[in-house]
């Protein structure tokens, strides 16, 4: 009993010295210590007895306030103890406001301010909740038995705010404490439901079996963990499990025994990536204390992991399912990638390691994490070749950027260190991608400047070196700097990774750097200047360090081409080269997170080389070309012509990374209020071009049989383009695929399903009697979205006028004096000015009157 008490005190201490200095709960006067949760499980209720722990941090704290929603509570048990003594005010015991889902509890004395000899305060009370499958925070999923019997098991989602479903709490999602399971299913609900597991955020202390055939289940308190970190499942799944190659971890995956076999590609695929994530962090330490449960739930109201979680993790069935049949190629990419993105958040800290590790901003560590993910995709997609210490994982860090760019231009958008205070689970989710994948990005961008090896070696050794600790960006931009500066290393202005994260992490959006090349006849002198891009405004001085990194037309050999050469901040930078005749390209390999427009004289260069010899430029700097080419032209920096002359070549491209940037590219049109003023018409133009640029790549890759995963998402996006487009080849393949599906029962391939239902939601919508299953439902929402969105932007565009017709070239020799070169700031203009119209009309009557 000594020891116990001294335990508690312990406990109590660490929550004060952790909390109470907390300015962000300074406002609250009670605070949690441990929730003790007895459930009593039935079919479609359960009753609860709750003992909270509390310690005042005020003085005259004459009133407890709990949040409770939707439970149906007791008044008669609820009482509040100081140690034996209810001192709950009997005139007027407490105030539910059900409305707010607020239980205000008055006392008939004052709490006594929290120390060391201070009393104990116990809430108790009973209540009763009843589950439907609408019921929020805790509920109930339907699921059905191999033998297509109907069954139920209860399930709980408690993020971002939902925990008052669960039981009256405080529901502060800074608040940590300590939760004390007890499970008892009744036994209506084992007889009816053939319920016989649970399973919460601890392990499993002892199990009971009474006389009446029901359970009790004891589980070990937990280690201090928040609101949204909690969480109960109860059901008759049944598991696969695997153990990792070094450590004690175990991945278990729970679903209904005849469907556990769907389940076990995402269980060798997780532990595959904690084998690599061991490997990464050449440490034997497992990522969490005790098994990591994966639970598929057959619920469209679990979208997404629990961001706190780290040993049950709950998600959508068909979202972990892989069945051939009706997995799409971007189904499971997306499973793996979410997948391991949690892990890595797992593995940079979570609340059941023996050392806990705290991130200070945690929107960094979102951003590490997705960054992370990335990374051991490229080694599990490689790892069965021959392959080096690290993987580049320049491919998703294309990925990265154009999903980071979707919401990173507009003016509203904040910086990441806006987000400084702010836990992952509050983080908007219109900003879900900025943060992740912008933060990702400029990881990336950083890791191509001061080398791939030394970058992941300085990231991995300051990860294991602050186990037990707090994590701060400050003390990462130390330590980075320190394991990474280096002489030889050093920009010559002195420039190091954390004065170019700290630039990019408190400047909103991404700029645009403008080349203009001035001509000689010895050395060029390209002159550099950036601005924050944006689609809708008018452009403002921006002040980012950028690493920049080129090549040259005529010069492929240099020594440095790979890595940025220098960096340049708000002022414009200057710098001679002998170009030979030849463009200059930035951004090699589209690491940088920026965009760069060039003098139209460059650009014209650019484009003949790509028509002429495209593979002479490597491919993902043509991937950015081609996406900058699109952006350029809707942010009105280039005109229609140009663009168009860019984009020319796309007919002879096959590179997968190239097209899916076109892809993402030609979304960028529909961007409402744009300063390329589209309309109907121009929008039409653009379509009719890309068809024309489609069909060939088209034609070549809709018969090709290959089912890598590179193929398979390389076919399933040109199919989906060529759809969008309306191309007629494509329309009338999709439309005889389908009718080959409703009338034979030919399967659809998954890979084209999102096209196919396209198609016919643009002709008569009809989807015939097949009802549909949870892979193909997803496709249908998301291309319901897609329409709808694009339908909207549509009906908002004006008509326009046609363009003029060009003038057709002749060959007969004219008098007409070179035209001007056009300046940058008005390329994107398509008007003349007087003098050239003069000009031009003059000469034209020149030659009527010959």
């Amino acid at each position: 009993m000594i020891l116990r008490a001294l335990s508690f005190l312990f406990l109590l201490s660490v929550v004060n010295a952790y909390y109470l200095n907390e300015e962000e709960c300074l406002n609250y006067t009670v605070y949690p210590v441990q929730y003790e949760i007895k459930l009593f499980v039935s079919k479609s209720y359960y009753d609860c007895q709750i003992k909270i722990t509390v310690i005042a941090n005020a003085l005259n704290v004459n009133m407890i306030e709990l949040d409770a929603n939707d439970l149906k509570i007791n008044f008669d048990s609820l009482k509040v103890y100081k140690e034996n003594v209810d001192i709950v005010n009997r005139p007027r015991p407490y105030e539910y406001d059900r409305m707010n889902g607020k239980l205000y509890i008055y006392l008939r004395e004052p709490l006594i301010r929290y120390s060391k000899e201070s009393p104990q305060y116990y809430i108790v009370m009973m209540f009763r909740k009843y589950l439907t499958e609408e019921t929020e925070g805790i509920f109930l999923v339907p699921y059905k038995d191999v033998s297509g019997k109907i069954k139920y098991s209860v399930t709980t989602r408690l993020s971002p705010n939902r925990a008052k479903y669960f039981f009256p709490c405080f529901d502060n999602p800074r608040f940590e404490a300590v939760f004390k399971f007890i499970v008892h299913m009744m036994t209506p609900l084992i007889v009816e439901e053939s319920v016989n597991n649970s399973l919460t955020i601890t392990k499993e202390q002892r199990n009971q079996t009474m006389q009446d055939q029901s359970v009790i289940v004891y589980y070990t308190p937990s280690p201090q963990v928040k609101l949204n970190e909690i969480g109960l499942h109860i059901s008759d799944f049944s598991n696969i499990k695997k153990p990792s190659k070094n450590t004690k971890d175990t991945l278990v995956v729970w679903a209904p025994e005849h469907e556990l076999e769907n389940y076990r590609c995402v269980l060798n695929y997780g532990v595959d990536m904690i084998n690599l994530i061991h490997k990464y962090a050449a440490v034997d330490r497992p990522l969490a204390n005790g098994p990591i449960n994966i639970i598929a739930v057959p619920s469209e109201k679990i979208d997404g992991y629990e961001v706190g979680s780290w040993n049950l993790l709950t998600y959508r069935a068909n979202r972990l399912a892989c069945r051939e049949e009706y997995s799409s190629i971007k189904q499971i990419n997306r499973m793996n990638f979410e997948l391991a993105q949690q892990l890595c958040r797992i593995w940079l800290g979570n609340p059941g390691e023996t050392e806990r590790t705290r991130w200070r901003e945690e929107w960094f560590k979102e951003g590490v994490a997705t960054y992370l993910a990335y990374y051991f995709l490229a080694q599990y997609n490689q790892q069965h070749r021959h392959t080096t210490y690290n993987q580049e994982i320049a491919k998703y860090g294309l990925e990265m950027k154009i999903k980071a760019m979707e919401t990173d231009w507009h003016r509203s958008t904040p910086a990441l260190a806006s987000f400084n205070n702010t836990l992952a689970i509050e983080i908007p989710s219109r900003y879900k991608n900025l943060v992740t994948m912008k933060t990702a990005s400029i990881l990336w961008m950083v890791e191509n400047w001061i080398g791939s090896e030394k970058f992941h070696q300085a990231l991995v050794k300051y990860i294991n070196s602050r186990r037990g600790k707090f994590i701060s960006l400050k003390d990462f931009y130390e330590k980075l700097d320190f394991e990474t500066v280096e002489c030889e290393l050093q920009f010559f202005n002195g420039s190091t990774a954390s004065r170019v994260l700290s630039s990019w992490f408190h400047h909103p959006g991404y700029p645009v750097v403008d080349v203009q090349v001035l001509r000689d006849n010895s050395d060029d002198r390209v002159l550099l200047n950036q601005r924050y891009f944006s689609f809708i405004d008018r452009r403002r001085e921006s002040d980012y360090l950028i690493p920049i990194s080129y090549i040259m037309q005529h010069n492929q050999n240099c020594y440095n081409c790979y890595q940025p050469r220098f960096t340049i901040g708000r002022q414009t930078y200057s710098f001679r080269e002998n170009l030979n005749g030849g463009w200059i390209i930035l951004n090699r390999n589209s690491s940088g997170y920026y965009r760069v427009n060039y003098d139209v004289y460059t650009w014209k260069l650019i484009a003949k080389t790509l028509n002429e010899d495209h593979n002479s430029i490597d491919e993902l700097t043509r991937a950015q070309l081609v996406n900058d080419a699109f952006a350029l032209y809707v942010s009105g920096d280039i005109n229609q012509d140009l663009a168009m002359e860019i984009l020319d070549y796309l007919h002879n491209e096959r590179s997968p990374a190239v097209w899916e940037s076109a892809i993402a590219g030609f979304e960028l049109l529909k961007t409402e209020n744009a300063r390329c003023n589209m309309t109907k018409i121009l929008y039409e133009e653009w379509k009719e071009f890309m068809r024309r640029k489609i069909a060939p790549i088209y034609n070549i890759i809709s018969d090709n049989i290959e089912q890598d995963g590179t193929s398979r998402l390389f076919r399933s996006n040109v199919v989906s383009l060529a759809c969008a487009l309306q191309y007629e080849p494509c329309r009338q393949r999709l439309q005889y695929t389908y009718e080959q599906y409703r009338r034979n029962g030919m399967r659809i391939d998954p890979d084209i399903r999102e096209a196919c239902y396209r198609m016919l939601l643009k002709t008569n919508g009809y989807f015939g009697v097949h009802p549909m299953n949870a892979f193909e439902k997803d496709d249908r929402l998301m291309v319901e979205q897609r329409l709808r969105e694009e339908n909207r932007f549509l009906m908002k565009l004006p008509k326009g006028e046609p363009r003029p017709m060009p003038i057709r070239s002749t060959t007969t020799s004219t008098t007409l004096p070179p035209l001007p070169i056009v300046d940058k700031q008005t390329a994107g203009s398509t008007s003349i000015s007087p003098t050239v119209f003069i000009i031009v009309i003059t000469a034209l009557i020149a030659l009527m009157n010959r």
